[in-house]
């Protein structure tokens, strides 16, 4: 019975060779965006080549979370309505869900609430990001929230759907412990960023000093695993330790009634 998960096999998982590489459309994205020059129609040329990315896009922009006036109808309203960093963020997320296939019947479900809970701590955090917080923008706290736990992502899909992995809770809570060097690779070889990097890293380990953002995320993690009825994503000795030094450094005496507040309907 598969019950753990070895560190060996978690270093052949962390390998640049076994871990997937990005697909075209999210390289051509990046190139683009990190020209000197570039336009929308560049943008919305490359989104548009991808009928997966086209679609996240338009569905993302007509959400409720970012629903206009009226709708939006193409592709171009959809970027124009996101903005550049949201239509990235959009895109490498649905790339790094058809990449990630779960196998395993009994992981299914797991992975479809952990992907839920990205969505909902990026939300969260764009609505409280501020530089004091270790935040520069907005957009730059929905980057960090929506990738936080890709690390969880390799090993809920990398069980074989025949072997016998006992309890799916149990897997899921082994995985924890070992997801923060998985998601370390994973952000360097999807070129997600060193704040990313940095938060894969850290915030699903207990959380110590010194202070940084990654806790602030992983309370909201913790808070939005509750809300979506994701129990075995929600840890209380590690959230109170977490609090402890987000109250210390914020100075604050209610961080997650604060957050709460602020991302009630975050979930």
């Amino acid at each position: 019975m598969l019950d753990t998960i070895t560190q060996e096999s978690v270093i052949r998982l962390a390998t640049q060779q076994t871990l997937p590489a990005p697909p075209q459309v999210v390289m051509r994205l990046l190139q683009v965006l990190r020209g000197d020059e570039f336009s929308l129609a560049d943008v919305v040329a490359v989104v548009e080549s991808d009928v997966s990315s086209a679609a996240a896009v338009m569905a993302a922009a007509n959400s409720a979370a970012n629903r206009g006036v009226s709708p939006a109808n193409s592709v171009r309203d959809a970027v124009t309505r996101l903005g550049m960093s949201a239509t990235r963020d959009r895109v490498m997320h649905q790339a790094m869900q058809s990449a990630f296939q779960p196998r395993h019947p009994a992981l299914t479900g797991l992975l479809s609430k952990e992907w839920a809970l990205a969505a909902a701590v990026a939300t969260m955090l764009r609505r409280v990001a501020d530089p004091e917080f270790g935040f520069d923008d907005p957009d730059a706290a929905f980057t960090v929230g929506l990738f936080h736990n890709i690390g969880m992502v390799p090993l809920l899909s990398a069980a074989p759907a025949l072997i016998d992995i006992g309890s799916a809770s149990g897997y899921y809570t082994s995985a924890r412990h070992h997801a923060s060097a998985l998601g370390g690779a994973l952000a360097r070889r999807w070129h997600l960023g060193d704040p990313v990097y940095k938060t894969a890293l850290h915030c699903l380990r207990p959380a110590t000093e010194p202070w940084g953002p990654w806790i602030l995320v992983g309370i909201a993690r913790q808070l939005c695993a509750e809300q979506l009825g994701h129990q075995v994503a929600c840890d209380a000795e590690s959230l109170e330790r977490a609090v402890v030094l987000a109250q210390r450094a914020l100075d604050r005496t209610d961080v997650m009634g604060w957050l709460q507040a602020q991302g009630a309907d975050a979930a």
